[in-house]
This record gives structure tokens, sequence and C-alpha cells, in this order.
């Protein structure tokens, strides 16, 4: 709660520069970076749960695929780094928030697909 309150005494501190254009457009772009970042760790954490289902068709397994780190059952550290995972992850928020996504990383899964639904609706 002290930290909330805190919270609140920096948005305050933060309206007196809403007088420069420049200070709130990169206020702006902060809050969409960190937006787009929740959204991509909620994307990983849909792909790594499609993972130890039965069908191995998610965006993870694809991403493993076309970098040539593919998953192996027998093996846990097998498959992309997790500076790889992040980066694509990331890439397929921002495109998916600011269009319609590239198409490259697409959703597999029907969870993976309502959840680029709901981006695409947050994007517009």
């Amino acid at each position: 709660t002290a930290r909330l309150l805190r919270l609140v005494r920096v948005a305050r501190k933060l309206d007196r520069y809403s007088e420069y254009g420049a200070a709130v457009l990169f206020l702006l772009m902060c809050t969409f970076a960190l937006i787009a970042h929740w959204l991509a760790c909620i994307w990983y954490a849909i792909g790594n749960v499609e993972r130890s289902g039965p069908s191995r068709i998610g965006w993870l397994d694809s991403l493993g695929e076309q970098l040539g780190k593919p998953y192996n059952k027998t093996n846990p550290a097998s498959g992309p780094s997790i500076k790889d995972k992040y980066v694509t992850a990331l890439y397929f928020t921002f495109s998916s928030l600011t269009s319609v996504g590239f198409g490259n990383v697409s959703p597999n899964t029907n969870s993976e697909k309502i959840f680029s639904i709901c981006v695409m609706l947050i994007g517009g």
C-alpha cells in the first residue's frame, strides 16, 4: 500500500510535465513498451503451457524449428535460448499491437489465437 501511495505521488509530479510535448510522447512510448512487455510475458506463458500438451504445434515449437534448435523431449535444456524466446515474443506483441501482425510468428493453437485476438483489440 505504501508503494502504491508513492506511485500516486509520482503521477502527480508527472502532471507538471504534461505541458511539454516531448515528455508526454516519451511517457506514452514507455507505457506502450511496458504493456507490450507484459503481453509478451503472457504470450510466452501460453506457449510454455501449450508445450506441455500432447500436440507440438505451438509457437515455441515453431520457433525452435525455424532457428534449428528444436525441442528434445529427453533434454529439458533443448530448444531456443531465453533471449530468442523473449525477443520473438516481444516482436510478436509489438507487431500485433501496431498492426495485425506480420505472420512469421503466428498463433497455432486455439488459446494462442484467442490471445492474439485480444492483443489486436487492445492495439485497436
